[in-house]
C-alpha cells in the first residue's frame, strides 16, 4: 500500500510540473495593440520566491497603431474643441482609414524645452531665462518638462519633472557658449530622451535654426526620425542674420588704400553666416513643424517671446488624439502621406502630414 501511494504522488507531481512548463502566461497593457507577445519560459519551473523579480514586472507589447495629434481652429484662429470622432476622417496615401482610437480630453504632456545658447542669439540670457520660467509656470501640475540647452554641445539640465523649483534652478543654470548644434539637440531628445516615454510629447525650441556644429546629424536625418514619431515640434524662431553681418563688419581688419584712406576688409562669410544657411534653417524649421503637426512662431522681442510661449501652452491643451491601424503592411523606409479632414465648413486642421514606414519600437510598461 505504501509503494502504491508513493508512485501515485510522484506521477501527480510530474504532471503538474509538465503543465507548468507548457503554460503560456499572457501579458497585458493599457496601450491598444493588435500583436501581443507572450513569453514562454524555457527554464525548468523554479520554486516561487516571495521577492518579486524585476523581469516579472515588465510587459512588452508591440503595436502598429499610428497616433496623430490634431489641432482644429476657426479661420480667425479660435480653437474648436467640440468635434466628435464621427466628424473626423483619416486618409493614408489617399485611402480612408478606420479610426481605432480617439481622445478629446486634456491629457498631461511631457515637454522638452530646448534653449539655443549660442552667441548668435538676439536675446539676452536673462530674457531667455525669464521667458522659459514663464512658460513652465503656465503648464499644469501633471505636465512634465525637461530643460535642454545647446551651443556646440547639448546639455540636459533637468530630466522630465513637474517640480517647478527644480525646473527654475535648471533654467537659471544655463549659460551662453559657442557653436550651434540644432540637429544634435533634436536628435538627443527624440532618440534618447523621448523614445521610451509614453503619452503626449512636444518639443519647444527657441533658436534661429542655423546649425553650425552638428557632426553626425543632418537636417535630412532629423526630419526622417521625426517622421516616425508622434511628437509635436514648435520652433520659436528669431532672425539673427543682420546681427551676424554687423558683427562680421565690426571684427573686420582695417587696411589703407594708396591715398592712406582706411578701408574695411570684410572677411568672407563662414558657416552659419551665409544667406543660404538662413534659407536652409527657415526651410528646416518649417518642415519639422509641418511633419509633426506643430507650428513655427517667429519672434523679434521679449514680448513676442512671452506671447509665443503662452500660445504654445494653449495649443497643447486643445489637441485631439486620433489613431488608426494601417490597412496595408508597412514597408521600412517608405514615406506614407497622411491627411486628416473634418466635416465642418471653414475650419483649419493641423496634423502631421507623413509617416515613415518602419518597425515600431516595443513599448515597455510596468505592472
Amino acid at each position: 500500500m505504501f509503494y502504491r501511494i508513493t508512485i501515485f504522488v510522484l506521477m501527480v507531481s510530474f504532471v503538474g510540473v509538465a503543465a507548468a512548463q507548457s503554460r503560456k502566461v499572457k501579458s497585458y497593457s493599457d496601450s491598444p495593440s493588435r500583436n501581443e507577445k507572450f513569453e514562454i519560459p524555457d527554464d525548468p519551473v523554479q520554486p516561487k520566491s516571495d521577492k518579486p523579480n524585476d523581469e516579472d514586472k515588465i510587459v512588452r507589447v508591440e503595436t502598429d497603431l499610428i497616433t496623430i495629434p490634431v489641432k482644429v481652429a476657426s479661420r480667425d484662429g479660435r480653437p474648436i474643441t467640440d468635434i466628435q470622432q464621427s466628424e473626423f476622417r483619416i486618409f493614408e496615401n489617399g485611402v480612408e482609414q478606420e479610426i481605432a482610437y480617439f481622445s478629446d480630453e486634456e491629457q498631461p504632456f511631457t515637454v522638452a524645452l530646448l534653449l539655443d545658447m549660442s552667441y548668435s542669439s538676439i536675446f539676452k540670457l536673462r530674457d531667455i531665462q525669464a521667458a522659459a520660467d514663464l512658460f513652465i509656470r503656465q503648464l499644469k501640475n501633471d505636465d512634465r518638462i525637461m530643460i535642454v540647452a545647446f551651443d556646440e554641445k547639448v546639455r540636459v539640465f533637468c530630466d522630465p519633472t513637474n517640480n517647478r523649483e527644480a525646473l527654475r534652478l535648471a533654467i537659471m543654470a544655463t549659460k551662453v557658449g559657442s557653436g550651434t548644434s540644432v540637429y544634435t539637440a533634436l536628435d538627443e531628445v527624440i532618440n534618447e530622451r523621448f523614445r521610451r516615454i509614453p503619452g503626449r510629447k512636444a518639443i519647444v525650441m527657441l533658436s534661429d535654426g542655423v546649425d553650425t556644429s552638428s557632426k553626425l546629424e543632418s537636417a535630412k536625418s532629423v526630419l526622417r526620425d521625426f517622421s516616425e514619431t508622434d511628437t509635436l515640434v514648435f520652433p520659436v524662431q528669431y532672425d539673427t542674420y543682420d546681427d551676424v553681418r554687423k558683427n562680421r563688419r565690426k571684427d573686420a581688419p582695417i587696411q589703407y588704400d594708396e591715398d592712406d584712406r582706411p578701408v574695411i576688409v570684410e572677411r568672407p562669410p563662414g558657416k552659419g553666416e551665409r544667406e543660404q544657411d538662413y534659407r536652409e534653417a527657415d526651410e528646416f524649421l518649417n518642415s519639422v513643424a509641418d511633419i509633426t503637426g506643430g507650428r513655427v512662431y517667429k519672434v523679434k522681442s521679449s514680448l513676442n517671446l512671452n506671447q509665443a510661449f503662452a500660445s504654445i501652452v494653449a495649443e497643447l491643451r486643445k489637441t485631439y488624439s486620433l489613431g488608426y491601424y494601417p490597412s496595408v503592411e508597412r514597408r521600412p523606409g517608405e514615406i506614407y502621406s497622411i491627411r486628416v479632414r473634418v466635416y465642418r465648413p471653414n475650419l483649419i486642421v493641423r496634423a502631421r502630414e507623413q509617416f515613415l514606414g518602419a518597425k515600431p519600437y516595443p513599448v515597455t510598461t510596468k505592472r
